[in-house]
């Protein structure tokens, strides 16, 4: 599968926003604003990689773990991730259920073929390719078919899972399809089964460039993995 900002136009104007290789320079500025976040008691972003319609970001939440977040450009639409593994998964997901032909056609009737949306346009943009194969023996498959449609009602057909996320189909005020969590809202949703592909590119195009930035994948993974505990200390009566 090629993925390419010329046929692609979800991932034209892709850039990756850390060009610092020093590895104690992006470590203490990671830090710092993990200690900003800390002692104002407020969430801070830092934006690592974007294009013309997605984004991939720190979040860094107050005296807890930092947390990575794929989204889409709006920023309300998307998906917090605890490591770097489930990003890997999170791409593989996308890529496999785009290529997955039986679950186009039952898409076809249920979500939007069009996207009706405003045109993005770079006037000067660099051209991105990248062949992706992803391992789709990591999908875990279910009956492919969709949920049924019952006024003032939402219903849920899971279709796919790797690990802990789910590929599911909605159906309410509206009908997407989504990738979640196993918190069902922690979720990035698509009205159309295209935006599947596009998750896909961008997502393998920011695996791409943290492979060649791997000082700054050391940098961030300590704060994934630490979460700030208050201890209760009891003491014991002799």
């Amino acid at each position: 599968m090629k993925c390419s900002t010329d046929s692609i136009k979800e991932i034209r104007g892709f850039q990756f926003l850390i060009n610092e290789d020093n590895k104690d320079e992006l470590t203490s500025k990671i830090q710092e604003i993990k200690s900003l976040a800390d002692s104002s008691n407020n969430t801070h972003i830092l934006r690592i990689a974007e294009s013309n319609y997605y984004r991939f970001e720190l979040i860094f939440v107050p005296k807890s773990l930092v947390l990575l977040s794929v989204s889409t450009a709006r920023g309300t639409n998307n998906i917090n991730l605890r490591d770097f593994k489930s990003l890997d998964n999170l791409a593989t997901l996308a890529c496999c259920a785009s290529q997955n032909e039986q679950l186009k056609e039952v898409m076809k009737g249920f979500l939007d073929s069009n996207i009706r949306e405003v045109e993005i346009y770079d006037l000067f943009s660099k051209k991105e390719e990248i062949e992706v194969s992803p391992n789709c023996d990591e999908v875990k498959w279910n009956e492919l078919k969709t949920p049924e449609v019952v006024p003032g009602k939402w219903n849920t057909t899971q279709l796919a899972s790797v690990e802990n996320l789910s590929l599911k189909a909605l159906a309410g005020q509206v009908k997407f399809i989504s990738i979640s969590t196993e918190r069902p809202q922690n979720s990035i949703k698509f009205t159309t089964f295209n935006r599947l592909e596009s998750l896909c590119c961008f997502l393998n195009l920011v695996k791409k460039k943290l492979d060649e930035n791997k000082n700054f994948v050391e940098s961030v993974i300590p704060l994934l993995q630490t979460e700030t505990k208050k201890k209760t200390v009891r003491s014991k009566k002799q």
